[in-house]
């Protein structure tokens, strides 16, 4: 899907005007009244640091757009498969959660949109642009996809939920208390032991970590750890 079929206004903004973007996934900061829940990745996207311990990515709830599926229909389903439990429509109002939405380019808030919902398509908390390819500058095509103005994005909404999160379709599941979301997002890598007892968060696994893992937000986590490190998500209304 094109980032501007999804979302029109963007296409006249400096950034994106003169480029093509794809819009491949959908991803969601899904709370409750108390908490924000997110994923711990599989095992087949844990990378090893030097030191030869696993770092295994902390992201958003959320998952690639199939074909013919429309951004809010894509939400829906990956958060009932992920977290076995569907997001509240009457709180998917962007003005009941945050009346802004952030633009995320070279991991850094660029600029804050006004964009205009429908029904169709709320507006989203965040627009992430990401490299062709997740590897960044390394990647053989990072230099040709820049030249040629193409890239790729995420969106990403913040939602409530109906019911209690269970990590069904997820090897974990990660809950931040919103209390101590601001000293979890503090820190570019958390020791599994020291996350686990960190107060305020909560950690439920389909497996087990290895020893020694490290837990690193990644995509929508980290952009969303932009947002608390800014002090966008500390304000009244977000």
């Amino acid at each position: 899907m094109n980032l501007f079929q999804a979302l029109p206004s963007l296409r006249h903004h400096p950034l994106l005007c003169d480029k093509t973007v794809t819009l491949v996934g959908v991803s969601t900061i899904a709370c409750d009244e108390t908490a924000c829940y997110f994923e711990i990745g599989k095992p087949k996207y844990w990378q090893a640091r030097e030191d030869g311990c696993t770092i295994a990515g902390i992201g958003g709830i959320g998952g690639s757009i199939e074909d013919g599926e429309t951004i809010l229909a894509c939400l829906r389903r990956e958060v009932e498969e992920e977290l076995g439990v569907r997001v509240r429509a009457d709180k998917l109002h962007p003005f009941e959660l945050s009346p802004q939405t952030y633009l995320i380019h070279d991991w850094q808030v660029t600029d804050t949109l006004n964009l205009t919902p429908s029904k169709k398509c709320p507006a989203p908390l965040m627009v992430i642009l990401i490299p062709p390819r997740l590897g960044g500058l390394g990647t053989p095509d990072h230099s040709l996809r820049r030249a040629s103005g193409r890239g790729l994005a995420i969106v990403a909404f913040r939602t409530c939920l109906r019911d209690q999160p269970a990590p069904c379709d997820l090897f974990g599941l990660l809950r931040v208390e919103n209390r101590a979301l601001a000293e979890f997002f503090t820190r570019d890598e958390w020791p599994l032991n020291e996350a686990q007892a960190l107060p305020g968060l909560t950690i439920a696994l389909n497996g087990q970590l290895p020893p020694g893992s490290i837990l690193r937000p990644i995509l929508t986590a980290r952009a969303f750890q932009l947002l608390v490190r800014a002090g966008y998500a500390q304000k009244p209304g977000f």
